[in-house]
């Protein structure tokens, strides 16, 4: 929002912002005390013994958890289809499909085939898993010491919530990390520097600690910076540690200053990915761009999750802070070919851009990254017959294989490569339970998916409530154990389709902020120096806001985005505490000790 944002933020507290500025010329911060030499005080942790850990699954980098897309279900409203990935959901589960042959090499190949029985996809005639294994022992793996570079947005949008889950993370770490691991944190906004030079854990963990504590929110949002600096500690430090060094972004994936797009962001974790230096990012906060985090963890050596509470931040690094930073493989390449009769109907698991197709119908996939992980792994597929054999019965199954599968790999330690040819036969039995829950998950997708997709680009709630309604249906037939999460979500959403459909009276908690939607005028501004009794704000449901002064001609546009507790402005970075009661609006920012008093004036319908 251009000029309305800066209207609400001009309090004396706010017009201390400084003006962006490049990352090496910027004055250095308070936080700045931290900082040392870059290549100084490294220990040499090959004196260290290794952590050992149990599991020694295996599963592609990018999106492991679809937290946001919950998030937004749960306290805001209908999710964008965008923001949903197959992959992420997945990824919350251990799909560790059953082989009763070991794996003879760092990667294997796990495969099963079922009947696929997909609600919207009666082409589809079988259902395919790809399962990851490898021949590491999870009796005797051990983590590498771990050389941690911790980048840091404190945005002004990450301020309240999103920076204290980042705090709260990094302690967490912090508490897990051991003897001969290393820790730096580099911070940006406005402008980026090194706020805690790298330290030992094992000799300075409470100075580490007391770091974290001492971090605050302000400025833009330069995240080519923050990543550049971060990048820069890591190559100064890494030759002289005997372990793995690793970038942990933390942010909400906002950036307004520097570069914004994904390609160059893909193009810096990549050039370091090359350099054995791999990227994690921790997403966080209402505002979170999904998409560009994507794009981003897909890239060689990247992985992603996101964090919206409390527990999630234990959830999330003590189950796996060990295997989300050790990477196995990398350019995992399969090859499939389909047997004549069949052709490959959809691939899951992996984004579109990491798929081609080739000759007589065989599909190649490039996974850029495979890594430990607690949860196994795999990419799933349909088959579906041939085109020419439309109006003719299905090619018999018996004698041959369905699909044949080559495999090649680079080793991500020691840059060894592998290679292996395996074929996917007709199914044989009962499928096991992960391939069937994975065939669940797939419907799962396509039936959110396609809500969402109503909802909000064929403006249809009815048919988003039929989808989500057969499948909450299928969700609870299914007969598993631990589908607590998924029913949740097709419940908040269901809810929310059924309010907007006329078929539920009562707004669902989830859009009770729609509250905010309609005409307010100030009744009283504090530590806001340009809104004065009198001006209004009006905010749509199409997520814009208008600003009308009394003394100034012509209205101002921009956009906010809202959930439950907080409404935050993009184009400036900042968030605002509400609450609204009958017809008064109360916003506040607290570190900015600015505070807006509304009445409403009118409002517009929910739906």
């Amino acid at each position: 929002m251009r000029s309305t944002v800066r209207l609400l933020a001009l309090c004396t507290a706010c017009l201390a912002f400084a003006p962006p500025a490049f990352a090496q010329e910027a004055a250095p911060p308070p936080e700045e005390e931290e900082q040392g030499e870059v290549d100084s005080g490294i220990p040499d942790s090959s004196e260290h013994d290794s952590i050992t850990v149990t599991g020694t699954r295996v599963r592609q980098g990018g999106a492991q958890d679809i937290r946001h897309f919950r998030s937004i279900a749960a306290d805001v409203g209908m999710p964008r289809p965008e923001s949903l990935t197959v992959e992420g959901l997945m990824g919350e589960h251990d799909l560790d499909l059953p082989s009763n042959k070991p794996c003879a090499q760092l990667f294997c190949l796990v495969t099963e085939a079922m009947a696929a029985s997909l609600p919207g996809r009666p082409d589809d005639r079988l259902f395919v898993g790809l399962g990851f294994t490898s021949n590491l022992d999870s009796a005797t793996w051990k983590r590498e010491p771990l050389n941690l570079v911790a980048v840091v947005d404190k945005s002004g949008s990450m301020s309240g919530s999103p920076l204290d889950l980042v705090r709260r993370s990094l302690r967490q770490i912090v508490g897990q990390m051991r003897e001969g691991d290393q820790l730096s944190i580099v911070l940006y906004g406005d402008a980026s520097h090194l706020y805690l030079a790298p330290t030992d854990i094992g000799r300075d963990r409470d100075k580490a600690l007391a770091a974290i504590d001492r971090i605050e929110s302000s400025g833009s949002t330069n995240m080519e910076a923050g990543l550049k600096v971060g990048y820069d500690t890591a190559f100064a430090t890494a030759p002289q540690f005997r372990g793995n060094t690793r970038l942990m972004l933390f942010t909400d994936e906002q950036p307004n200053v520097g570069r914004t797009d994904a390609e160059s962001f893909i193009g810096m974790a990549e050039a370091a990915s090359r350099r054995k230096i791999g990227l994690t990012t921790i997403g966080v906060g209402v505002q979170f761009d999904g998409a560009l985090a994507t794009k981003v963890s897909s890239a060689r050596g990247g992985n992603l999750f996101f964090i919206s509470s409390e527990a999630e931040v234990a959830s999330v690094f003590e189950k796996q802070l060990d295997t989300m930073v050790s990477e196995l493989a990398h350019d995992v390449t399969l090859v499939l070919s389909p047997r004549e009769g069949y052709r490959i109907s959809g691939v899951y698991g992996v984004p579109d851009g990491l798929m081609a197709e080739g000759q007589d119908g065989a599909v190649s996939i490039t996974v850029p990254t495979a890594f430990l992980s607690t949860n196994g792994g795999g990419i799933f597929l349909s088959l579906a017959k041939a085109r020419e054999r439309e109006n003719l019965p299905a090619a018999a199954l018996g004698g041959r294989p369905l699909l044949g599968v080559s495999l090649s790999y680079v080793g991500a330690r020691d840059g060894r490569a592998g290679a292996d040819r395996l074929d996917v036969e007709a199914p044989a039995g009962a499928p096991s339970r992960p391939l069937r829950l994975a065939h669940l998950l797939v419907d799962e997708y396509f039936a959110l998916r396609g809500a969402a997709t109503a909802f909000h680009a064929e403006g249809n709630p009815k048919k988003a409530y039929a989808l989500l309604k057969g499948l909450s249906d299928r969700l609870d037939g299914a007969g598993f154990e631990g589908l607590k999460d998924e029913k949740k979500l097709a419940a908040d959403m269901l809810q929310q389709a059924a309010f907007y459909s006329g078929y539920a009276g009562e707004m669902p908690k989830s859009l009770r902020h729609l509250t905010v939607v309609g005409t307010w005028e100030v009744s009283r501004a504090e530590g806001v120096e340009d809104l004065r009794r009198g001006d209004r704000l009006s905010f749509t449901t199409d997520h814009e806001v208008l600003t009308t002064r009394r003394w100034k001609k012509g209205d101002e546009h921009g956009s906010y985005e809202i959930n439950e507790k907080q409404i935050h402005f993009p184009e400036d970075g900042l968030v605002f505490d509400y609450r609204t009661s009958g017809d008064t609006l109360k916003l506040t920012h607290v570190l900015r000790k600015a505070t807006l008093y509304l009445r409403r004036v009118a409002s517009d319908p929910a739906s």
